[in-house]
């Protein structure tokens, strides 16, 4: 019964950490100081991508400064987003998302930006009023979902209208026992009958070997394509070289943030066997991540700015992580107290008839 209680608590105390991450989590979106956008055009390559989902945060105009990404409407233009190629689209209510380049103090801040993929920068300047939010997560591909439900309605079919239909099929069920007090006491009985006996089982060495066995692979696959990391004085001319099997993806970021501007590609992804020229201001100290294309650009240059290391360790942690928990079944199961001892009983049974038959 303790056991039950203890179960019961753990349970209650999972479900109220989710619904309040739930909650945190939606509450900006339906208030509006969130948006999600879908990334329409190759400008900010390759930190984000066409067909990214982008979300931009509402913010203070004042508190934004040089190299942060906004979100906002061209002067005049405020149903097209410029491309790459410097053509332009027609969307209704499209906004462009680029990085500030320069801003100019004055009766209210004025904002030069440039799309971090194109050659010149906006042919405008972007007034604090048109501001309307600042970019603060990539989340990779998830752009393309609307999209392809509308055009293949079996998706739509088997992820959403399918699993909601069977969550509205067993609510009504449950509906229907309960309905019935005398045959809802049985059942809540057998539950908790069944509850007693059913335990989960964490197989700790075979879960502390894979995660050992999948760390060690992980290790050596990111190590070996790592590029220089730490503390450095940048040159006039930094020539930055990619000797692995993997693309890599280099992030350089100047003790002064504001600096990054005057750095020419001061992020970039080179393949493999290649290499990147950058220029800089002479003798610029600065530090360096470079790790393999195995996270989004976005993810890279974000925990470079907490560490220059932290990328690599995020990328062995998280795909450590993914084929361990690919591999949950040979590590978690489910117990039932008294199967055990019916298989016992069947194989020894079997034994004592194989004995009979020898005599």
């Amino acid at each position: 019964m303790r056991n039950m209680k203890e179960k019961e608590i753990f349970q209650a105390a999972v479900i109220l950490l989710i619904t309040v991450f739930l909650v945190k989590t939606l509450i900006p979106f339906y208030t509006g100081s969130m948006m999600p956008l879908v990334v329409l055009s190759g400008s900010m390559t390759p930190m984000m991508l066409p067909g990214d989902m982008i979300i931009e945060k509402s913010v203070d105009p004042s508190d934004l400064k040089v190299g942060d990404v906004i979100a906002f409407h061209p002067p005049g233009k405020e149903n097209t987003v410029a491309t790459k190629d410097s053509t332009v689209v027609t969307k209704k209510n499209t906004l462009v998302t680029h990085r500030i380049i320069s801003l100019e103090e004055g009766k209210e801040r004025r904002f030069q930006t440039k799309g971090d993929a194109n050659n010149a920068q906006d042919d405008f300047k972007i007034l604090a009023s048109n501001v309307k939010g600042k970019l603060i997560f990539v989340i990779p591909f998830a752009g393309y979902l609307p999209d392809t439900v509308k055009k293949n309605k079996n998706i739509l079919l088997f992820t959403v209208i399918l699993p909601a239909g069977l969550i509205i099929f067993d609510e009504i069920r449950t509906i229907l026992l309960y309905s019935n007090p005398a045959k809802a006491r049985k059942v809540e009985k057998e539950q908790k009958k069944i509850a007693r006996r059913t335990s989960y089982v964490v197989k700790g060495k075979r879960l502390a070997a894979f995660v050992l066995i999948n760390g060690i692979i992980f290790t050596g696959a990111v190590a070996h394509n790592l590029g220089e990391n730490g503390n450095v004085v940048l040159q006039k001319e930094q020539t930055i070289k990619n000797q692995g099997f993997l693309s890599q993806v280099y992030v350089l970021t100047p003790d002064d943030y504001e600096q990054r501007i005057a750095i020419n590609f001061w992020y970039g992804v080179i393949t493999p066997d290649n290499e990147t020229r950058v220029t800089v201001p002479e003798n610029t100290s600065a530090t360096i991540s470079s790790v393999p294309y195995i996270l989004p650009v976005f993810w890279i240059i974000s925990l470079s700015e907490i560490n220059p290391y932290f990328p690599a360790f995020a990328e062995i942690g998280f795909y450590t992580f993914l084929s361990v928990l690919f591999l949950l079944p040979l590590w978690y199961r489910k117990s039932i107290v008294g199967r055990k001892n019916k298989i016992k009983f069947r194989r020894l049974f079997a034994e004592w008839k194989r004995a009979l038959h020898m005599t």
